[in-house]
């Protein structure tokens, strides 16, 4: 509450630290910035989330690019940063991070192939709660940064299923077994699935089940940071 309240008479300081945010500082000011933990390259992010979903899926869910702006961990500035997003109210920070997330797909060269971008969505009672859906707060700008459609209705979520925080692979899973349910026109679409956190790729998983079920094309990932055990 203390933050949301100090970003609401004072929107210029740092989300972590709460420090006055300098002249070309965006969100975070340079010293809690330099605590978080970027893939040097994009292929590098790729490479560990497709280890990360392969050894928990196997060659059941297969996805065409993956995109992951920084490595997770526990305890970090990043995880303070994340949950102020997703808990705290300040969802102006997924407009920065979205940002950051566009400008690496874009440097990639792989955007040309997607044809719309789609945030993983929360169950409406969830969204009713927190005013805001992190995903699609992310999403919108890295839409707009390689120039194409936003499609935040294509995938609902029907069941409010419980947090996957401090679930196991398999109850992750369970979870979110139907839980999600494709209504928008993907038809013969390469569709870039946009997500803040992938722990182990079960959220991921169910939402491009229900896309490729109504003949979505391809599958493409994109995710503010990559969690792994540690």
């Amino acid at each position: 509450m203390f933050k949301q309240l100090l970003h609401l008479f004072l929107p210029n300081v740092c989300a972590v630290c709460s420090r006055l945010l300098m002249e070309g500082e965006s969100g975070f000011c340079r010293s809690c910035r330099a605590e978080f933990d970027p893939f040097a390259l994009s292929s590098e992010g790729e490479g560990m989330l497709r280890s990360t979903i392969a050894d928990r899926f196997g060659s059941s869910f297969s996805f065409d690019r993956g995109w992951c702006r920084y490595l997770f961990h526990k305890k970090s500035p990043l995880q303070s940063a994340l949950h102020s997003m997703k808990y705290g109210g300040l969802f102006s920070l997924g407009t920065v991070f979205g940002r950051e997330l566009g400008e690496m797909v874009a440097a990639s060269g792989s955007a040309e192939g997607i044809d719309c971008v789609v945030p993983v969505p929360l169950h409406p009672l969830k969204k009713i709660e927190r005013t805001y859906n992190q995903s699609e707060v992310i999403a919108r700008p890295l839409a707009e940064r390689i120039e194409r459609p936003l499609m935040h209705r294509a995938i609902r979520r029907r069941r409010n299923t419980r947090s996957q925080t401090g679930l196991s692979a398999v109850e992750r899973r369970v979870n979110l077994e139907g839980a999600f349910k494709a209504i928008g026109d993907v038809q013969g679409m390469h569709v870039l699935l946009v997500d803040d956190v992938v722990t182990t790729g079960a959220t991921m998983a169910a939402a491009a089940g229900a896309l490729l079920g109504v003949g979505a094309a391809r599958i493409s990932l994109a995710a503010v940071a990559l969690a792994v055990k540690e």
